[in-house]
């Protein structure tokens, strides 16, 4: 009886040393809508619930300018909900809804309590020309019959010598003007 106790004491202790932790995120969105669905998408393929940037070291990163990841994405432009004609063209300004860095060239992350540092998103249009916050794009042309993908890339750039660890995330807001 004695040894059965100590088993199922040892049993039991050993159990809270597996313990973990973990982090669960909340994402979501409320917007205005518009003149029709713009949707953003893995380019020439489905909705992206959001683009992930990866997985970092904080170790990693020893200096300014570093680019840490590049994902490729796109906004579709589908001529079945918005009004696309023959010859129409598009642009995008994509706004920075946690600011710009210092430079005015690169869009924040957001900051706070369980959020890494030294780090800002770089956005790239489709001649791979930097967009500052609320510049606009270089024009796509859109096709009338057909659903346009405006290819765009984003890059993580450090912004100090010394990146933090936490959380990487980042608000942008875009406009499509279709002419």
């Amino acid at each position: 009886m004695k040894r059965m106790l100590a088993l199922l004491a040892l049993t039991l202790g050993c159990s809270s040393a597996m313990a973990n932790k973990g982090i669960i995120n909340f994402e979501g969105t409320v917007s205005a809508g518009g003149t029709c669905q713009i949707d953003v998408v893995t380019p020439g393929g489905p909705l992206l619930p959001s683009i992930h940037m990866g997985d970092h070291k904080a170790s990693d990163f020893t200096q300014v300018g570093q680019i840490a990841k590049t994902a490729k994405f796109a906004l579709r432009v589908d001529p079945t909900s918005c009004a696309v004609s023959a010859g129409d063209v598009a642009a995008v300004t994509y706004s920075a809804n946690y600011g710009a860095d210092p430079s005015g060239q690169l869009y924040q992350l957001q900051s706070g309590i369980g959020y890494a540092t030294g780090m800002a998103l770089a956005l790239l249009d489709k001649s791979n020309a930097p967009l500052a916050p609320d510049t606009e794009s270089a024009e796509y042309t859109l096709d009338a019959t057909q659903p346009t993908d405006l290819n765009f890339l984003a890059k993580l750039q450090t912004t100090s010598a010394t990146v933090t660890e936490g959380q990487i995330a980042s608000s942008i807001s875009f406009l499509v003007d279709i002419r």
